[in-house]
């Protein structure tokens, strides 16, 4: 039980750190221009978060619970309104402004890649996300299966 929770300690830092990773250069470069920090930070940790639950369910210390897996099935419906809601508005509004506004008034060759890598980690993050809160609870109800399907069980 101990390195389960060692675990899950080390994966919550590399999530963090990981997302940090991922914003602050877009914060140095726009500042208070982008309105997307917090859908973008959902996205990306939920993409990590869900998939470290996808691939590495049994070591993760509440995988015993059947109140966790329960709520686990349900619980990805909002989320997934929420990420796809989110997507639709960036989108919207990269459609309209473009990604150019995002920048601090420069017309520099480098701030027109940089706006393309906000969108691409963008779509990709949130993409992700919305495939992992997709594939959630069908990985729950395999879980389930698989303890209501023990052989050990009389």
């Amino acid at each position: 039980m101990q390195k389960e929770w060692r675990f899950e300690i080390l994966s919550w830092m590399f999530i963090l750190i990981f997302c940090s990773l991922i914003t602050i250069p877009v914060y140095m470069k726009c500042g208070e221009n982008y309105p997307f920090y917090l859908s973008n930070i959902v996205s990306i940790f939920l993409f990590l978060w869900f998939t470290r639950w996808l691939f590495l369910w049994k070591f993760v210390p509440y995988s015993r619970s059947k109140w966790v897996k329960w709520i686990l099935i349900f619980l990805p419906i909002p989320i997934f309104m929420y990420l796809v809601g989110s997507m639709y508005d960036f989108q919207k509004f990269i459609d309209e402004e473009g990604t150019i506004s995002f920048l601090k008034a420069s017309s520099d060759m480098s701030d027109y890649d940089f706006g393309r890598f906000i969108k691409y980690q963008f779509i990709f993050f949130c993409t992700s996300a919305i495939v992992t809160t997709l594939l959630l609870p069908v990985r729950m109800i395999i879980s389930f299966w698989r303890i209501i399907n023990t052989p050990d069980r009389v």
